[in-house]
């Protein structure tokens, strides 16, 4: 498992899905926030405006979101649209400080799979991530 630091040197641009849905989107990385694009890139009429959903931060939202897992053990994604509030003690309530979107949950954990930080797994009918193990 990569350290923190060599995970922050990994370029986020690419193709994606969604942790449950398993619905494709594209990350761009601009100004130092993560911009996620739904759907592929190829397909996407308006790529050059703003995205679908934006986390803004990118390096701080990475670790303070690393921090949160490591504190907690695992944690509930609980994605929710913007308009809803998110439950309490899910990664979805958590992220919201970084962004004015909503399903923040659905998009952020495939880019920290990808860093090779994370694991997202299905507990109950609900998904959860925890820090990956080198096991």
């Amino acid at each position: 498992m990569p350290t923190i630091e060599e995970a922050l040197k990994t370029p986020l641009a690419g193709e994606y899905v969604t942790c449950g849905m398993k619905k494709p989107f594209y990350v761009d990385e601009r100004d130092g926030d993560i911009h996620c694009f739904v759907g592929f890139r190829k397909r996407m009429g308006n790529f050059d405006e703003e995205a679908n959903v934006v986390l803004w931060e990118r390096d701080r939202v990475i670790r303070e979101s690393m921090t949160l897992i490591e504190a907690m053990g695992e944690v509930r994604l609980g994605p929710c649209r913007a308009e809803t509030f998110p439950a309490p003690d899910t990664l979805e309530e958590f992220l919201r400080s970084f962004s004015t979107h909503g399903n923040l949950a659905s998009y952020f954990p495939p880019i920290l799979e990808k860093l090779g930080l994370v694991e997202v797994y299905k507990k109950g009918r609900a998904l959860y991530i925890r820090k990956k193990t080198d096991a």
